[in-house]
């Protein structure tokens, strides 16, 4: 009797051991891999525009409107797989849209302009890989601006300030069509710098 009950609590916490989703969460690795932009009206003593790429929140490489390059780790190629692109949109076109957005060329007040664009992922300890949702995001002024949906390569504004930039942006297809290479791009590249590309589920 005593053996069949420390039995069944030896299986008891076995399965708890097993099955917790604090412990499952353990052993799970994240990894991650994005592009963060801002641009700002003005800037006073900080640059008006700057550019950082991370890496499982290591930051790689960064850029800004006092430097004439990339500072930071070259993203050669890596194992024979080419180096992730910069997204599709230069310097000036940030402004132009920050510009847009704040309704003045020569603003006397701040105005902020930022952009988030990457993907993540989770490795099980089985070796299964199973891609998140990527994601393209802007920001204006510390508010949701638009979002970028991967599925329909559409974008859905999240403020009324969006309206007429989303306007502009439903007609530009091939920054959609590249928009879409980039993230899927973002996900090999990821899956192969940290070793990840076992299996996908």
């Amino acid at each position: 009797m005593f053996l069949t009950l420390l039995f069944k609590n030896i299986l008891y916490v076995s399965a708890w051991l097993i099955f917790h989703p604090c412990l499952i969460d353990a052993l799970q690795e994240r990894h991650h891999f994005y592009y963060r932009y801002t641009v700002l009206t003005k800037a006073d003593k900080f640059p008006n525009f700057t550019a950082e790429a991370v890496a499982d929140d290591r930051r790689m490489r960064h850029y800004n409107t006092e430097a004439e390059d990339w500072i930071g780790v070259n993203l050669i190629e890596y194992d024979g797989i080419k180096p992730l692109p910069e997204p599709y949109e230069p310097r000036d076109w940030y402004k132009d849209q920050l510009k847009i957005l704040s309704n003045c060329t020569q603003c006397s007040e701040l105005h902020i302009l930022q952009r988030i664009i990457g993907c993540k992922l989770e490795k099980f300890p089985n070796g299964t890989v199973m891609n998140l949702p990527v994601f393209d995001e802007y920001g204006f002024d510390g508010d949701d601006l638009m979002v970028f949906n991967y599925d329909t390569l559409q974008w859905i504004d999240k403020s009324p300030n969006a309206k007429e930039i989303k306007k502009e942006w439903d007609h530009h297809t091939d920054r959609k069509q590249y928009s879409q290479h980039y993230l899927k791009t973002c996900m090999h590249w990821i899956s192969i710098f940290n070793n990840t590309n076992k299996s996908k589920f």
